[in-house]
């Protein structure tokens, strides 16, 4: 087989967020799904252990290798790695899936935001007294709080069964290196023009201010791409409304396989 279609998941989850996909999806190609470093069924990363993201990146190449054909599909983190796969996987990157990309150091250093007040609350983050700073807190249980409920709403974290937090604060350290990153990174949005490649972004309806406009102005960048709100769904869309993204990725793929 010569074609694969790469699942790559998201922060505090992990290859399991993919696991309802339909099959029609990924038909005519190999599924894959890669536990990205420090995600089980891979041993967890240490607290106070270094991490940076070009090895989540070749740990996903190394998975594709000998494919020649690849299709992306990326949710959050996910989608991060997925553009930062592009330029590596050259032709052999035939479509992408992108589910809000967590692109919040480019937000925070865009000169032409289309957000100014989405800007303005990834900035909010970025400069927080401890939240990206102090590796003490990080990824401890005020950290996951206050992670979980910007995500999803006020209370969340709170909310979570005990065995289901027991298992978010294993990965608590690794969780906020993947975060830290993907703020430190302030490659500009002009580096993501899709050129050449079947793109559908999609988007909730009730995400975050911030990442609806790193999805919007991905598409303003890309203007071949399908942008795609889901209503009434927010940025965990693949883990709350899993039928709803699944239908958004069939779509994606009679799109792209239309004559």
């Amino acid at each position: 087989m010569t074609a694969a279609t790469l699942f790559l998941h998201s922060t505090g989850t992990t290859p399991a967020l993919w696991k309802d996909v339909p099959e029609e999806v990924w038909a005519g190609s190999e599924r894959l799904a890669p536990a990205n470093l420090g995600i089980p069924p891979r041993p967890p990363l240490l607290r106070g252990q270094p991490f940076d993201v070009r090895e989540d990146v070749q740990a996903a190449l190394s998975a594709v290798h000998g494919f020649n054909e690849v299709h992306l599909v990326g949710h959050s983190y996910g989608g991060v790695l997925a553009l930062k796969l592009l330029p590596l996987l050259g032709a052999r990157a035939r479509s992408l899936f992108l589910y809000e990309p967590v692109l919040f150091g480019s937000l925070v250093t865009d000169r032409a935001p289309l957000d100014p007040a989405a800007a303005e609350e990834a900035r909010g983050l970025l400069q927080h007294p401890w939240f990206l700073s102090d590796e003490v807190r990080g990824g401890s249980d005020p950290w996951i709080e206050l992670f979980i409920d910007y995500w999803n709403r006020p209370g969340s974290w709170a909310r979570m069964p005990p065995e289901q937090q027991a298992f978010t604060r294993a990965l608590g350290w690794k969780m906020y290196a993947e975060v830290r990153a993907c703020f430190l990174d302030q490659e500009p949005f002009e580096q993501h023009r899709l050129q050449g490649i079947f793109t559908t972004l999609a988007m909730g309806e009730r995400s975050p201010r911030a990442s609806r406009a790193m999805q919007r102005r991905l598409a303003e960048l890309n203007p071949a791409a399908r942008l795609v709100e889901l209503a009434k769904t927010g940025h965990m869309a693949p883990l709350t409304h899993p039928a709803l993204v699944n239908e958004a990725l069939l779509e994606h793929v009679r799109q792209r396989d239309a004559p």
